[in-house]
């Protein structure tokens, strides 16, 4: 059963290697441990020595023949790695995709999108963000970059810089690449489309990425609240083969439980609020023998019982 929830924590599982030692092999001949007895010859010509007769040539060593590599692993050894590596770089993707903020931000620097208009289209409603941004030294020349869902982080323009209001904007024509398609002091607009769930990363860095933030945005909230308390699901991959639980609002000495049912398959959520009363949780919510489901996250104790449910499997993706 793949149904799964782990924990964020600051530090990362690392993935399992392994490595099959080379055998050599040597064919020595055998020594002779007897000698012909020795005797004193009369004077005389030496005769030739006698030469030995030539060796056999050894027969070909067959691989087939040898036994097998006591470290060779077993099929049921060999899943078990790759479900420790698969493992390891969901654990990677879901801390770097809760980390996309402040946590990725130069001490004093932070990012904001603000919503400027929303338009419908043939792909799904258009959403218009603009940057704000604070503590940004003035005139320091900036690339922005996208994460979006299923894909590497990558540079969209640079030549962007942040105005005297704390607005991103196009440093001018010879700024650099946005000035090829803006004109000068024009805000920087990030133009998107998403599905509920799905949270739109964007950041500011310099050319040597020592400085520099990033935020976050989620247009479509997949939520669910109770009397304060709040969860949150963010898609993690496009389909949501993972997802990040979030929650807010909740009384870290208050007792709970809290899970996940999908198919009528259960299972505890370990995830504990910090003394903000905030937490984060990983799950990869299949379920053996079926392509896409619905999985509910539940939350229950005294003092609140906030429950949500989302969409999951093949071909699940849709933009709003």
């Amino acid at each position: 059963m793949r149904f799964s929830s782990l924990l964020i924590a600051g530090g990362l599982l690392a993935s399992l290697s392994f490595s099959l030692p080379s055998s050599g092999f040597a064919q020595v001949a055998p020594a002779s441990d007897t000698q012909a007895p020795q005797t004193t010859p009369a004077p005389q010509t030496p005769a030739p020595a006698a030469q030995p007769p030539a060796a056999a040539a050894p027969a070909p060593l067959k691989l087939e023949s040898l036994p097998p590599s006591p470290h060779t692993p077993t099929p049921e050894e060999e899943a078990a790695i790759q479900a420790e590596r698969v493992r390891a770089q969901i654990q990677r993707l879901a801390v770097a995709q809760n980390n996309w903020g402040a946590a990725d931000s130069a001490p004093g620097m932070a990012l904001a999108l603000k919503e400027t208009g929303r338009a419908k289209t043939a792909n799904g409603t258009e959403i218009t963000y603009q940057i704000t941004a604070t503590g940004f030294p003035p005139d320091l020349k900036l690339t922005l970059i996208r994460w979006p869902l299923n894909q590497q982080i990558s540079p969209v323009m640079d030549g962007i810089v942040i105005n005297s209001a704390g607005t991103a904007v196009c440093g001018g024509t010879d700024a650099g690449s946005c000035g090829k398609t803006m004109q000068a002091n024009a805000p920087v607009e990030v133009k998107v489309t998403a599905a509920k769930g799905e949270a739109v990363r964007v950041g500011l860095v310099t050319a040597d990425k020592k400085q520099g933030a990033a935020t976050s945005a989620v247009p479509f909230p997949l939520s669910g609240e109770d009397k304060g308390c709040k969860l949150q699901v963010l898609l993690g991959t496009k389909n949501a083969e993972l997802v990040l639980i979030q929650g807010d609002g909740f009384n870290p000495s208050t007792a709970f439980t809290m899970g996940a049912e999908s198919f009528g398959q259960k299972q505890t959520i370990n995830a504990k609020p910090n003394a903000q009363g905030h937490f984060v949780a990983a799950m990869t919510p299949w379920i053996n023998g079926h392509d896409n489901g619905d999985t509910v996250i539940y939350y229950q104790s005294d003092a609140c019982t906030p429950t949500l449910s989302f969409h999951w499997g093949k071909d699940t993706y849709k933009t709003e």
